[in-house]
């Protein structure tokens, strides 16, 4: 029973340890409900609960957003690279947006950049982009 106690406490302790995107804890397969915002590290891969689609943040294309504690003439851009169930797609929000893309009779959109969101995060050689997505039946 000790033993049982102490291994929960365990693992409520790591889990709440994993708030920061950039963390390398918590990684593994994770499950998307349809019509819900959800965030998904670069190299992670969501699966839409009740469905055979599966999603992978590929990689990060280019970032030129403006960092939120900066002050720029323009909003840039932020474009990635997913997968969808073997499908290669690109989506970007920013000035030159493309949020939205569709996948049989899914749409995929990239709501927004998680992090790295200020200018000393976006420096860091080390940091793991996060973005926010949502899907939904088209």
């Amino acid at each position: 029973m000790k033993r049982n106690l102490s291994t929960a406490v365990g693992l409520i302790l790591i889990l709440l340890s994993c708030q920061s995107p950039n963390e390398e804890c918590c990684d593994g397969p994770k499950e998307v409900t349809l019509g819900e915002s959800f965030s998904i590290k670069a190299g992670e891969t969501v699966t839409i609960f009740q469905s055979a689609v599966v999603l992978t943040f590929e990689s990060l294309v280019s970032d030129s957003l403006c960092p939120e504690d900066v002050e720029c003439v323009t909003q840039g851009s932020l474009s990635i690279t997913i997968n969808v169930s073997g499908t290669e797609k690109t989506l970007s929000i920013g000035d030159n947006a493309k949020p939205m893309t569709d996948y049989k009779d899914y749409s995929i959109e990239l709501e927004r950049l998680v992090y790295p969101t200020k200018q000393n995060e976006k420096d860091s050689n080390n940091s793991t982009y996060a973005v926010q997505m949502k899907i939904t039946r088209s």
